[in-house]
């Protein structure tokens, strides 16, 4: 205890020391840089007025659109960009430090013209053009200081309206509106990446944890629905990350060192048209996971690298490269152990992300040629309390893919965009029981009365084929227009052929009002691991039909509320084929991390068929407040929704992640150039869950299945998180202190019952309450 006190006061003389020392060698030597391009053309804007609100600064783009602000004194930035014909955009949340530039890129919308004046609507809020509803950006300052986010883009949308809560253990599942973790599309500069999530549920898109590096990250898009045919093969949400360029006058970093994991970034240019990002990260959850009193540890490593080059002034080539490495430590050393333990699959994979893509500017438009490859290796294992091995997989899925897209603009203020695209599949996967396995109620049964084959070899190559076409029309100067038409084509289902149209309308009632509204058809296909089973290649293609109306009022130019209503049906959900699984719906689960817990049925390995269906609907309110003259920012928002399947035994159950209610309220306040502080509040009606008992007491089994699925609910949770930021700049770095503490007032939420073999009881609560977490960058 005493070397605890020693180092926890050395630490202490540290900043101290350090907040001496920032006041003598902070200096006015910030910059920032930056490029205004057409938002829809891509094309270079010459001659934009940029203004440094709150001061008299300011400057104009170049002949190439670029801009440069310098002598600038660390701390945050509002900068306003002004174009004649184009709508005025505000970026906020700058952070200008001494360590390296700050980069700014930014893409203006044309205004709608009224005789020869110009309406201007955009300011703080400026909706994007391809996702016209249901959608919301994040810069990467605003993702990183968010209170209980981990600096992860995946758990700051799960505090957005229409998002369920999950505290399922370490959870980074997204649940929109109604849907199921497999359901959302994650984009990374336009290459489509399947889970960018450490620990990947097989078929899903879910995880534990982001392995794509904040630091990268420029800005995040999210739609929770009504995207347009240039996003295809999911049904609820697109993630789109665009990831920023690295510095381009010499080789600098960043360390990080925080409680759950420590990196080292790397930065500079490539020659004199190009530059590059690299970062190496590596996971330490020992004194998380033994506060849980857990004998495992998952670990895991990621290397990002993100670089550009200019070939020409109109011609440019981006890299990527993302790869996770995950694994599960454990103590085998006790008989408690080993029968905690046999309840945990093991669980090891390996991602490799890597794409390029090329974009040649043309003459009032743009294409984009994208190659792809991304390599999922999935290694899964169950052993009992004796260390005998009775589930064994090896799958390798891998999708080698390219794309072609394109954008004109028309006469007037039309503008047509276009796509082709192809991946190639292939899906190896080997997986075997033994002759008996283990329940979900630890029994032993024989692998021949349960619906799951002994034995899985598949090697397979298949094919996926998509074209769009989309026209965006002005048809008034208040009232815009986006229809759309996309064909998807999946050769390894029997049915391969599904075509599906989308339309959006957006009305500018006044400056300050707004209504939007959307249609349209949503196809996926079903996962690969879906398929392994031969008696499954006659699945269909997911389907969902969605409506979405609402509006949205600027109370000022950094205020607005919005207010949206939704519609989803599902048709042609897979489900259970025989009577013993007729219950399951696929799309309905795989909150967890699978194998014996769920008697292996998230897989998808049992016989399915496609006769399921659903139905979700809802409202949400939003009132968002940016960061500006008034230094306090934050949303606050509301959402009612409801969601239902049918299952294949015909009966109606409530979605697994049906939250009836949703309440966030999240901001914080900037007191001055270093000091910052956050918080978030969450209240969430409860989740269903189907009972757990002691097999004791419940004829040796732990559940009724299936009839108490899904028959209780939660109770209503509420959690309270804050942050506290740092900032200390010198003459040539910079330093970010953090302390973030989750669950303030220790309130141990119930979580959906599991039983402890070891104890023999039924255990509901969150095993940890709350949690501090202090955290250092230095910058370089």
């Amino acid at each position: 205890m005493k070397q605890h006190n020693l180092h926890f006061y050395r630490f202490i003389v540290l900043v101290m020391l350090l907040m001496l020392a920032q006041g003598m060698l902070a200096q006015g030597n910030g910059r920032i840089s930056g490029k205004v391009v057409d938002e829809k053309t891509q094309e270079p804007l010459i001659g934009v007025n940029i203004e440094v609100l709150g001061s008299n600064t300011g400057t104009t783009t170049d002949s190439e659109g670029s801009f440069w602000l310098e002598q600038l004194i660390p701390g945050t930035y509002r900068l306003r960009f002004s174009y004649i014909g184009y709508q005025d955009l505000v970026l906020t949340d700058i952070i200008v430090n001494s360590a390296r530039p700050a980069i700014v890129n930014a893409r203006l919308l044309i205004a709608p013209v009224e005789g020869e004046a110009v309406t201007v609507t955009s300011g703080y809020f400026s909706d994007a053009s391809d996702k016209p509803v249901s959608n919301i950006t994040f810069s990467r300052e605003e993702i990183r200081r968010f209170p209980g986010g981990f600096e992860d883009v995946v758990r700051t949308v799960a505090s957005l309206p229409g998002v369920s809560v999950v505290n399922e253990g370490g959870r980074n599942d997204l649940l929109v509106r109604g849907g199921g973790p497999s359901e959302n599309l994650y984009l990374v500069n336009n290459i489509e990446v399947p889970n960018i999530n450490h620990f990947g549920s097989q078929g899903s898109s879910s995880g534990s944890l982001s392995f794509v590096n904040l630091d990268f990250v420029e800005n995040v898009e999210f739609s929770t629905g009504g995207f347009g045919v240039r996003y295809g093969d999911k049904m609820s949400s697109v993630m789109a990350l665009t990831l920023r360029p690295g510095r381009e006058d010499r080789l600098g970093g960043k360390a990080t060192i925080s409680a759950t994991q420590f990196g080292l970034n790397l930065e500079g240019p490539l020659g004199q048209k190009g530059n590059f990002i690299f970062s190496a990260r590596k996971s330490y959850l020992d004194l998380i996971f033994k506060a849980a009193g857990l004998p495992f540890i998952p670990t895991y490593t990621d290397f990002n690298l993100v670089g550009y080059y200019d070939l020409s002034p109109r011609d440019k080539l981006t890299v990527l490269g993302l790869a996770a490495i995950d694994r599960v430590d454990r103590d085998q050393s006790t008989l408690e152990n080993r029968v905690t333990n046999a309840g945990i699959m093991d669980n090891t994979q390996n991602q490799f992300i890597s794409g390029i893509n090329y974009r040649r500017l043309m003459n009032r438009g743009f294409v984009d040629l994208t190659l792809n490859n991304n390599y999922n290796e999935f290694r899964f294992s169950q052993i009992d309390e004796q260390e005998v091995e009775y589930f064994n997989s090896r799958a390798n899925e891998i999708e080698t893919g390219i794309k072609l897209t394109a954008y004109r603009k028309l006469s007037g203020s039309a503008g047509l965009f276009g796509g082709l695209s192809y991946k190639h599949i292939s899906n190896d996967n080997r997986t075997v029981f033994a002759d008996t396995i283990y329940n979900r109620s630890g029994n032993p049964v024989a692998i021949s009365g349960t619906d799951l084959p002994q034995r899985s070899v598949v090697n397979t190559a298949a094919g996926k084929y998509a074209a769009h076409l989309e026209l965006e029309k002005q048809l008034l100067k208040s009232l815009s227009l986006s229809l759309g038409i996309r064909g998807d084509y999946y050769s390894f289902l029997e049915d391969p052929a599904y075509p599906a149209a989308r339309a959006a309308l957006r009305w500018q009632a006044g400056t300050r009002i707004s209504f939007k509204a959307s249609l349209g058809r949503y196809f996926q296909a079903p996962s690969y691991v879906w398929v392994v089973n031969p008696a499954n290649r006659d699945l269909k293609a997911l389907r969902n039909d969605m409506a979405i109306l609402g509006g949205s009022y600027l109370f000022r130019e950094d205020l607005r509320l919005s207010l949206e209503t939704y519609y989803k049906r599902y048709r042609d959900l897979p489900t259970g084929a025989t009577p013993e699984t007729a219950y399951l719906v696929l799309t309905n689960t795989g909150v967890g991390y699978g194998g014996r817990e769920d008697d292996f049925q998230s897989f998808g390995y049992i016989p399915l068929t496609s006769a399921a269906s659903g139905r979700a609907y809802g409202a949400e309110l939003l009132l968002q407040k940016r960061f500006s003259d008034l230094p306090l920012y934050g949303q606050m928002s509301l959402a009612w929704g409801k969601s239902e399947y049918t299952a294949g035994n015909e009966i109606t159950y409530p979605g697994e992640f049906d939250q009836r209610f949703i309440f966030n309220l999240s901001g914080g306040y900037k007191f001055n150039r270093s000091w910052e502080v956050s918080a978030k509040f969450r209240l969430f009606s409860g989740a269903p869950f189907t009972p757990v008992y002691r097999p004791a007491e419940n004829g040796g089994t732990i559940q009724n299945l299936p009839g108490e699925y899904l028959a209780e609910r939660l109770e209503t949770g509420h959690l309270l998180d804050v942050r506290i930021d740092r900032r200390f700049n010198f003459r040539a770095w910079s330093l970010i202190l953090f302390a973030d503490v989750q669950n303030v007032y220790n309130n141990k939420l119930q979580l959906r019952p599991r039983y402890d073999f070891w104890e023999d009881v039924v255990d509901d609560r969150e095993a940890l309450g709350l949690l501090p977490s202090i955290g250092i960058s230095a910058e370089f």
